[in-house]
């Protein structure tokens, strides 16, 4: 994993030779520092003479550079004051604005044979030009059309004329349900420009405007390495509202833990004398080491759809509660697969599912999805008792159906949960979690068989965010249908946020978050057949006191299951190799 911090225009414009070798100094004693991304463009243009003294002075210490390009201007002329441009993105219906994008490109790639275009490389100008050469289509079909355009005609041409060896990346913001509203085609870019990259930036969940879970920062790296396979450059964090300093580390944690070929630092000026460096970079010298053995990473199958929205973020309020995504854009060769409302999008999902769960396949689908099919009259009443009529059910009243069917386990929680009411028709569907209040119950998990197949709705809260208050029973029965082999249990009265991540080679790793609520916690680890025990992974050792780094021998051993019992502590990764 390569270790590079992006330097912005402005720092660029102005650091001088003295102060660049003390910062680089700084950086190489507390990082190690691989490569850096030298910015050349960002409302104003740095100076060749200063990029190429810097440019010099990383060669001297043994750093690669590759350039960068930020698409944000001040306006350019009088008619530009007639254009409100978020963050002061480009008008594309802007001639001017067009021809100066022009000259920006055609002077960075002169400057260099790799370049990245930061994440303002979009529009949500509604400006009269744009609103004239919209028409009658909508800001999406409009945008998605002309973003393309815009990468093909005003970055790739230029470059490519000035240097046709040069190597474009454009990077993905962490908004990825937004892509469409603003003019990233995925799906076409993808194939346009050299590389992509991710923005895995999480920050504090609450005190920002987006309020992204934690766990997107490994779910968007997967899904855009499914999206353009070994094109993926790498996963890009920033230092912004982390807080406590958890926040900032567990970025970097779960962009390692996803693979990246390189993890972006944003950016060198921010991060120079910053107090979060010293602790990263003790982290990332374990993880490195770590993640040397780990494998590919695996998951339950998310199918995605390119320009979908709808449940956005569902996923990763899961993956904190112990359950394992591999989300991909394409509906997943495989015998499991997760759907949420996004999978909608596509107009053939229901023949692609019947025919999915008719040859044996595990299907789990979220209401939304449930519900919107029902609306729509897509077909998928063939397929299941559910029906929906707009009610929903206040539970605090939990019934776990054992798997025999014969008895139940029941649990409360300590505050009324808001979930939408699934009616089924009894022994058509079999509900494996009711829930309620008092003498009123509904199924908030139910199973279907269809073919030879299994087809299970999981009613969803309308805040995502309160599956954590689950008694841990019910989540325990929910990670027990959505996995692939691997699972996790955590005892009742446990409040942590714990991730599991599963690899190609039977290893796997546990993260507990830095919430409010976080505290030490012995999680059980349930394995598809027999195994023999946890063999801890070299390099985790300088990280645990030694009486934990030891084989963990099976709490129970069949020839189908195997349970293993571990200690976790919030902020401290563990990971372990299965051996059978």
């Amino acid at each position: 994993m390569t270790k590079v911090v992006y330097c912005t225009a402005q720092w660029a414009a102005r650091v001088t030779k003295a102060e660049l070798k003390e910062q680089i100094s700084f950086f190489q004693k507390y990082i190690g520092v691989d490569k850096v991304y030298l910015e050349a463009f960002r409302d104003k243009l740095a100076s060749r003479s200063q990029i190429a003294l810097c440019k010099q002075v990383f060669a001297e210490y043994g750093i690669a550079v590759a350039g960068g390009i930020t698409t944000i201007t001040r306006d350019l002329d009088e008619s530009d004051k007639k254009r409100q441009r978020l963050f002061n993105t480009f008008c594309y219906s802007n001639p001017v604005m067009r021809e100066h994008l022009v000259k920006m490109v055609q002077e960075t790639a002169a400057q260099f044979d790799e370049f990245i275009i930061d994440d303002f490389f979009f529009t949500q100008c509604t400006c009269e030009d744009c609103q004239k050469e919209k028409g009658k289509r909508s800001w999406e079909e409009f945008r998605l059309k002309k973003m393309q355009e815009v990468s093909q005609n005003l970055i790739i041409k230029p470059a490519k004329a000035i240097n046709p060896s040069v190597k474009i990346t454009i990077k993905y913001p962490n908004w990825a349900e937004s892509y469409q509203e603003t003019g990233y085609h995925l799906k076409a870019q993808k194939d346009m420009f050299d590389y992509i990259y991710t923005g895995t930036e999480t920050r504090h969940e609450a005190h920002t405007d987006q309020h992204l879970p934690r766990y997107l920062s490994y779910s968007l790296m997967r899904y855009m390495e499914n999206v353009a396979p070994h094109r993926n450059g790498g996963g890009w964090l920033d230092a912004y509202d982390c807080y406590p300093i958890d926040c900032y580390l567990e970025q970097a944690y779960l962009t390692a833990f996803s693979k990246p070929s390189e993890l972006m630092l944003f950016s060198w000026s921010l991060l120079y004398n910053n107090k979060v460096v010293t602790p990263l970079g003790f982290q990332l010298q374990e993880l490195e080491m770590i993640m040397e053995q780990t494998g590919t990473p695996t998951g339950f199958p998310l199918y995605l759809p390119y320009n979908a929205q709808g449940e956005d973020h569902l996923e990763d309020y899961l993956g904190m509660l112990g359950i394992p995504f591999e989300p991909m854009p394409e509906f997943p060769e495989a015998n499991a697969v997760f759907l949420t409302v996004q999978a909608l999008h596509d107009p053939d999902i229901i023949p692609k599912l019947s025919a999915f769960l008719n040859k044996g396949g595990k299907a789990v689908v979220s209401s939304g999805f449930m519900i919107g099919a029902l609306a729509e009259k897509r077909g998928i009443e063939a397929l299941t008792s559910i029906r929906y009529r707009g009610r929903h059910l206040h539970a605090d009243e939990y019934h776990i159906t054992r798997v025999s069917g014969q008895s139940m386990i029941h649990r409360r929680s300590s505050t009324a949960i808001l979930f939408p009411l699934l009616e089924h028709r009894n022994n058509a569907s079999w509900s494996f979690i009711n829930a309620g209040h008092g003498g009123f119950h509904g199924s908030i998990l139910l199973r279907d068989t269809v073919g030879c197949g299994e087809l299970f709705t999981l009613a969803v809260p309308d805040q995502y965010s309160t599956l954590r208050e689950l008694p841990q029973d019910v989540l325990n029965r929910i990670r027990s249908v959505i996995t692939t082999g691997v699972y996790i249990t955590l005892p009742a009265g446990t409040s942590a946020c714990v991730s599991l991540f599963t690899y190609d080679t039977d290893v796997i790793g546990l993260y507990s978050y830095t919430t409010a609520e976080c505290a030490p916690e012995m999680v059980q680890v349930h394995s598809t057949g027999a195994a023999a025990f946890l063999e801890p992974i070299a390099g985790m050792k300088k990280a645990m006191p030694d009486s934990f780094y030891k084989p963990i021998e099976p709490l129970y051993k069949s020839a189908s299951e195997t349970i293993f019992e571990l200690y976790t502590e919030p902020g401290r990764p563990v990971f372990y190799k299965i051996l059978k």
